[in-house]
C-alpha cells in the first residue's frame, strides 16, 4: 500500500475545494485536492458542442464589484482581475400568456414604477417589496471571517450597522415566495415570483439576491463557467496546490478521535494533519465517515434539497434582434405543458446569450435552461436502455425549442444542436446525491438552521461547500472553503493571511 503525506487533504475539486486549497497555500500549508472527475470545477462546468461553449453554471457573480467582502474574496482568488463583466439592467423578463411582459429591473425605483403601472391595485405591496430590496442593497454583513471567530463586540457592531436589514430578515425569512405571491392581485405578478425561482424559497433569500443586483455587485463574467473555473484552478495551482483528478476518496482515516488522512479507492493512503470534505453531504456521512453514523446531523433530515435538474442547452443561428438581456433570462410559457414523468412544467426560464458572443460562433447564439425533474423517473428510464433514455432527452429538448419558436418564429429552423443533461449526468460528474444541482433549498425552515462544519468527535475534520450553507451559489461555496482554513489557522495559533495574485 502506497503512502503519501500532506498538511491538508481536500476532498472535492469544485469551487469550495479550490478556494480552500488557495487559502491553505496563502497560509503556508501544503494542500492536496482529490477530485473524482477528470477535470475540476464540479457543478461550475462548461463543455464544447459544435463550436459553442455551454455555460453550465454562472448566471451572475455576487461580489463582482467593490462594495462587499465577497469582492475582496474573489480578488484574493484571482477570478476578477482583467476579466470583463456585464451588469444587466434586469434580473429577469417574464412573458405572460396574455401578452404582458414584466421586466424585473434590478433598480428598485424603476421596478416599483414598472410593476405599479401594470397593476395599480398591487401598488402598496409592490412598494413594500421594493423597500425591502433597498434595505438588503444597503446591508453590511461581514464575510471576511468565519462566524465562529466573531467576538461579542463584532456581533454588536454588525447588529448596530444592519438593524433595518435584521428587521427585514425577521419579517421575510419565514415567508416563502409562494406566500408573498398569493398576496398579489395581478396573475402575471404572481406568476413572475412563483416561476423565476423555486416557489418554496424564502423571500429573504430572494431579497438578498435582488439587493446584490440593485447594488451593482452581481455582474455576469463573460464566458461563464469555463473561463471562471480556469482562473480559479490557475490560482490554486500557481500557489503550489497539488490537484489530483480522476481520484475518488473511499474514506476518512481516523485515529483516537482525530482525522489523520484519507484512503483512496485504489488503496493509496494519504496521511494529513487536516481533512476538508468539500463534497456532497451524503457522500460524507454514508461513505467517508460511514463507520461513525452518529455524526450525521439530525438537521439534514429537516431540510429540503434543491430538486434534481435537467439542463437544456442549444445553439441557434436565429436573429433575435434587440431583445432585452437579463441575469436570469426569459421566463416563457410552454405550449403544451412539458411532462417528464411525474413532473409537469408549464413554464421555463431560458437564457438567450445574445449578450455574450464568446460562448458561440459569430453567427450563433447559445441557449440554456434549467428544469426541475425527478431523479427516480430518469433512473428507471435509463435502466430500460440507452435508446429510451436518449429518446426522452431528445423529446424534452425539442419541446423547449418549439416553445421558443412560438415566441421567436423561425428559431426552430436554425438549430445547430440541442442537448439535455439529466440528474444522472449531474450525479455522474459531480457525485451530488440524486443529481441535485445545489445543496439545501433556502426555505423559511432552512433560515432557522445552522449546519455544523466540524465535530467535537473528530478533531481536524472540516466541511465546506453548499452542504453547510443553505441557499447554494458560488459565494457560499468559496467562503466556506475560506472559513475552513481560518478555523484551522485559529486552531494552530496562526494568523490568517490573505494575498492577491
Amino acid at each position: 500500500m502506497r503512502r503519501a503525506q500532506t498538511d491538508i487533504v481536500i476532498v472535492g475539486g469544485g469551487i469550495a475545494g479550490l478556494s480552500a486549497a488557495a487559502y491553505a497555500r496563502m497560509n503556508g500549508f501544503d494542500a492536496t485536492v482529490f477530485e473524482m472527475a477528470d477535470r475540476p470545477g464540479g457543478v461550475c462546468a462548461s463543455w464544447q458542442r459544435h463550436g459553442y461553449l455551454v455555460n453550465g453554471s454562472i448566471h451572475w457573480l455576487a461580489g463582482s464589484a467593490p462594495g462587499s467582502d465577497l469582492h475582496d474574496m474573489w480578488m484574493e482568488l484571482g477570478v476578477l482581475d482583467d476579466h470583463p463583466h456585464l451588469t444587466h439592467a434586469r434580473f429577469g423578463v417574464y412573458h405572460d400568456l396574455c401578452g404582458v411582459t414584466l421586466h424585473l429591473w434590478r433598480d428598485p425605483d424603476r421596478l416599483e414604477a414598472h410593476l405599479s403601472e401594470i397593476s395599480p391595485p398591487d401598488a402598496a405591496l409592490i412598494a413594500e417589496l421594493c423597500a425591502a430590496i433597498r434595505v438588503f442593497r444597503d446591508m453590511d454583513m461581514p464575510m471576511d471571517r468565519a462566524f465562529e471567530l466573531l467576538s461579542l463586540a463584532d456581533w454588536i457592531g454588525i447588529f448596530a450597522r444592519n438593524m433595518p436589514m435584521i428587521m427585514a430578515h425577521r419579517r421575510f425569512s419565514t415567508v416563502s415566495l409562494r406566500d408573498f405571491a398569493q398576496r398579489l392581485q395581478h396573475p402575471a405578478l404572481r406568476g413572475m415570483l412563483e416561476h423565476f425561482w423555486h416557489a418554496d424559497m424564502s423571500m429573504q433569500f430572494f431579497l438578498m439576491q435582488m439587493g446584490f443586483a440593485a447594488k451593482g455587485t452581481a455582474a455576469y463574467p463573460l464566458g461563464g463557467s469555463g473561463p471562471f473555473i480556469d482562473r480559479l484552478v490557475a490560482r490554486a495551482e500557481q500557489s503550489g496546490t497539488t490537484l489530483v483528478t480522476g481520484a475518488r476518496v473511499a474514506s476518512v482515516i481516523t485515529d483516537a478521535g482525530r482525522a489523520c488522512g484519507v484512503m483512496l479507492e485504489d488503496g493509496q493512503r494519504i496521511e494529513a494533519r487536516h481533512v476538508i470534505a468539500a463534497c456532497d453531504a451524503e457522500t460524507v456521512f454514508s461513505r467517508l465517515l460511514a463507520d461513525q453514523p452518529s455524526l450525521r446531523p439530525s438537521e439534514l433530515d429537516a431540510l429540503d434539497r434543491f430538486p434534481p435538474l435537467c439542463y437544456f442547452s442549444g445553439g441557434v443561428t436565429h436573429e433575435f434582434g434587440d431583445i432585452p438581456s437579463s441575469m436570469m433570462g426569459h421566463n416563457i410559457a410552454l405550449h403544451p405543458p412539458l411532462d417528464m414523468g411525474p413532473t409537469r412544467h408549464t413554464r421555463a426560464t431560458v437564457q438567450i446569450y445574445t449578450f455574450d458572443k464568446t460562448v458561440s460562433p459569430e453567427s450563433g447564439t447559445l441557449l440554456t435552461a434549467m428544469l426541475e425533474s425527478d431523479y427516480d423517473w430518469w433512473k428507471e428510464l435509463r435502466r430500460g436502455g440507452a435508446e429510451r433514455y436518449d429518446a426522452e432527452r431528445g423529446r424534452v429538448a425539442e419541446q423547449i425549442i418549439a416553445a421558443l419558436d412560438h415566441l421567436y418564429p423561425g428559431l426552430a429552423g436554425s438549430v445547430v444542436f440541442s442537448d439535455l443533461a439529466t440528474p444522472l449526468t449531474f450525479e455522474r460528474y459531480t457525485g451530488n446525491h440524486r443529481g441535485a444541482y445545489e445543496g439545501w433549498l433556502p426555505t423559511p425552515a432552512a433560515a432557522q438552521v445552522k449546519l455544523p462544519t466540524h465535530f467535537k468527535e473528530i478533531e481536524n475534520f472540516w466541511m465546506a461547500g453548499h452542504w453547510v450553507a443553505p441557499g447554494g451559489g458560488m459565494p457560499p461555496a468559496a467562503y466556506t472553503g475560506r472559513n475552513a482554513i481560518q478555523l484551522i489557522c485559529a486552531q494552530e495559533g496562526r494568523r490568517f493571511r490573505v494575498s492577491r495574485p
